[in-house]
């Protein structure tokens, strides 16, 4: 059995039965690229598989593995898909037709789409995956729908510059809540959203 940190870690958060739905909802998968990895599978709206981004997490506070490297890999590269064209759409994308009347949240990661999800089912939580990708193109699928984004502690500038670049897809609000909430400190750490609902370690 292939094992997954990140999994492992929101166990030692949320029940087996909130865990256990995210992880249906999101396709969540393991990989053995490194021991413990995890998919984050790239999904669109018509249910085509774009492609999976493998990360790695430590198991105990659920954050990425950053050191000796970034541990951030992608499954057309591990597949050996040389001719792959590459087009990635919003993690969580797929979900879109069965909650078409759900307000739409929108964060950087895909780890806090998850763990936002879980708190504030109200909202349906998507994730760019990078700010990059905070575009047009990748957002036109939210057409019509009430989207607001939550960036990171220290991005609210920069998401507010590409929410204006959004109008084209209708009503885009920026939180200001870590704007507001966060310290210096907390600024600097990029303290996000799932950190927020988390509180204190």
């Amino acid at each position: 059995l292939i094992s997954n940190n990140f999994v492992d870690y929101l166990y030692t958060i949320f029940s087996t039965e909130k865990v256990e739905k995210a992880l249906s909802d999101y396709f969540i998968g393991n990989d053995d690229y490194w021991p413990g990895a995890t998919v984050f599978w790239q999904i669109d709206k018509e249910g085509n598989i774009r492609t999976g981004k493998i990360m790695l997490y430590d198991a105990h506070t659920g954050r990425r593995v950053k050191k000796p490297y970034n541990h951030i890999h992608w499954m057309h590269k591990t597949l050996g898909l040389t001719d792959y064209n590459l087009k990635q759409c919003l993690f969580g994308e797929h979900l879109l037709f069965n909650h078409r009347n759900k307000p739409i949240g929108i964060v950087e990661s895909e780890k806090t789409a998850i763990i936002a999800n879980i708190f504030l089912p109200e909202f349906l939580w998507l994730a760019t995956g990078s700010i990059s990708n905070l575009n047009t193109d990748h957002c036109k699928v939210l057409q019509n729908r009430n989207v607001t984004l939550f960036p990171d502690a220290n991005g609210f500038e920069n998401w507010n510059k590409r929410a204006a670049g959004l109008v084209s897809v209708g009503k885009v609000i920026v939180s200001d809540l870590l704007e507001r909430k966060a310290s210096v400190e907390e600024k600097a750490q990029g303290f996000d959203l799932a950190d927020y609902l988390l509180g204190p370690k």
